[in-house]
Parts: structure tokens; sequence; C-alpha cells
């Protein structure tokens, strides 16, 4: 089976998260899509995450259940620390018997990509699959090119502009987050009172 992996912070999960993945799943005719919340984003490892990585993690599982083709693999929550993509494509490699991971990222993920940790050894097994929002094709391109990165996919995905920092400063001000997440994640967010102040 051919799978599609797509690492993210999901804090919380929105549409976005949601719709763009299947795009990229039917762009390339991958068979199906696995979800990782990372545990802490190396990124982020200063601010930390709004919700707990059990929380982020339960809020992708609703996300996403009664999806066939999607799934959630909790393997950066369990394991815990910062989440390194290297260390999380060898265990990919070894749990799901795979020869490559392809990894789905935008554009501004694969810009910064030589920031990440051990990137060229990580480029051996991993093919970056690029969905182009902020930049055009070609800049993509010759940001590849700089890198010496040769192995990706690289599709323009529909403008979504919605975000998770946009859903956290909407109901840190009371507001309505409906339609920007799934019912479930929100009556999640509700009960647990995630984001509020």
């Amino acid at each position: 089976m051919s799978i599609l992996f797509f690492g993210g912070s999901f804090d919380p999960p929105h549409v976005g998260h949601l719709v763009l993945p299947r795009d990229a799943m039917e762009r390339f005719g991958f068979e199906k899509v696995v979800f990782i919340p990372a545990y802490t984003s190396p990124f982020k490892a200063k601010e930390g995450h709004r919700a707990s990585a059990l929380e982020r993690l339960e809020m992708v599982k609703l996300a996403t259940e009664g999806v066939p083709y999607y799934s959630v693999e909790p393997y950066e929550v369990l394991k815990g620390g910062i989440s390194y993509t290297y260390d999380t494509v060898r265990y990919l490699k070894e749990a799901y018997g795979l020869d490559r991971v392809y990894w789905l990222m935008g554009d501004d993920a694969f810009w910064s990509l030589d920031r990440w940790y051990r990137w060229r050894e990580l480029l051996k097994d991993l093919t970056p699959v690029v969905m182009v929002r902020r930049h055009a094709p070609e800049e993509v391109k010759r940001r590849a090119a700089q890198m010496g990165i040769e192995d990706y996919l690289l599709f323009s995905s529909r403008r979504m502009e919605v975000s998770s920092t946009e859903i956290r400063e909407r109901l840190k001000e009371g507001k309505d987050a409906r339609f920007l997440v799934p019912d479930r994640v929100l009556e999640y967010i509700e009960k647990k009172g995630l984001y509020r102040p």
C-alpha cells in the first residue's frame, strides 16, 4: 500500500488539515494518509503547544474518525521529547516495511528544510510531497536546487485561509470556531475547555 505521512502540531486540527492531504493523496495516487501528531515540535520547543500531546492526539483521532483512507500514528506522542522527523522516519520505515517515506509538507516547511535535524541524512529515506501555497512553483524549484534536493513531489494546492493560530485566537476571544474545525473536535475542545482564557 502506498502511504502519505503528514506530521504536525495539530493544535488544533482544522479543515485545512483534512482537505489538503486528501488533495495530495488523489493527485499522486496514494491509498492512505497517516497523520502523526508531534509530541513537541523542534520549532516550538521554547513556546510549547497550547494543548497537551495527548489532547492533540485525541483531536486528530476525532477529526479523522470514520474516514477510511485516514489513520493516526501515535509514535511521536508516545515517544515523548522533541519530535525529530529523522527519528520518526527511521521508525516508520521499519514499522510499515517501507523503502521510502513520502512526507506531506507546505512550501514554507520545505523552504526551511535545511534547518531540520540531520536533514541531508533524512532525505536519503524521505521524499517531500510539497504543497505550493505561499511561493510560486518555480520559486520552490529554485529553492530545491539551492539545497541540492532532486527527489520531491510538487503540486499547487487549493487556498484555504485557515490556521490553528486563528482558531486558538477566536476561542480565546470567545468567538465561534464552527466550520473551521470538525464538529467532534470542537465538542472536545469545549468539553476540555481548551484555548480559553
